[in-house]
C-alpha cells in the first residue's frame, strides 16, 4: 500500500497515513474451523493510539471468550475502548456493555461507531471530557 505524501510549511515532505486503514478479523471459538463469532476491527495507522488493536486487546478479549459464562448477561465498560475489541467481544457473549474515550479523540470516538455498526451490536458511548473539569455525555449507537 503507497502512502500518499503531503508536504509542510519547510516543504519537507512527510508521509500521510490517511489511507492506511483495514479491517482486522478476530475470531472467537474452540474449534477455529468452525468459530462461534468473529469481531471486525477497523484499524488505522495513525500514531493516535486508540486507533489500532493492541496486543493486551487481543489477549483481553480472549480471556473475556474463555470465561464467557461469567460475562453473559453482565454489565461491563471498557474504559479507552479505542478499537473496542474487549467490549465488542463482550457485547457479542450478551454483557450490557459501555464503551468510553476521551472527547478529544473524535476519530476514534468515530471509530467506535462504525465498528459497533460493522459488527450489528448495540453500543453504549460514553464521551469523556477533561479539562479543568471532568464530564461526560452519554450516546447510544445500534
Amino acid at each position: 500500500m503507497a502512502a500518499e505524501m503531503i508536504c509542510r510549511d519547510d516543504d519537507e515532505e512527510v508521509p500521510s497515513h490517511r489511507n492506511m486503514s483495514t479491517t482486522s478479523r478476530h475470531v472467537f471459538g474452540d474449534n477455529l474451523e468452525q468459530p462461534a463469532f468473529s469481531i471486525s476491527i477497523i484499524e488505522n495507522m495513525k500514531e493516535e493510539y486508540g486507533l489500532f488493536v493492541w496486543p493486551c486487546s487481543v489477549i483481553l478479549a480472549e480471556y473475556i471468550w474463555q470465561q464467557r459464562e461469567r460475562f453473559s448477561g453482565a454489565a461491563v465498560v471498557e474504559l479507552g475502548a479505542g478499537t473496542s475489541l474487549p467490549g465488542l467481544t463482550a457485547a457479542t457473549l450478551g454483557s450490557d456493555v459501555t464503551l468510553t474515550d476521551d472527547s478529544n479523540r473524535l476519530e476514534v470516538l468515530d471509530n467506535i461507531r462504525k465498528v459497533c455498526e460493522l459488527n450489528k451490536l448495540e453500543c453504549k458511548v460514553i464521551i469523556m471530557i477533561i479539562n479543568d473539569r471532568f464530564s461526560i455525555s452519554y450516546h447510544h449507537w445500534p
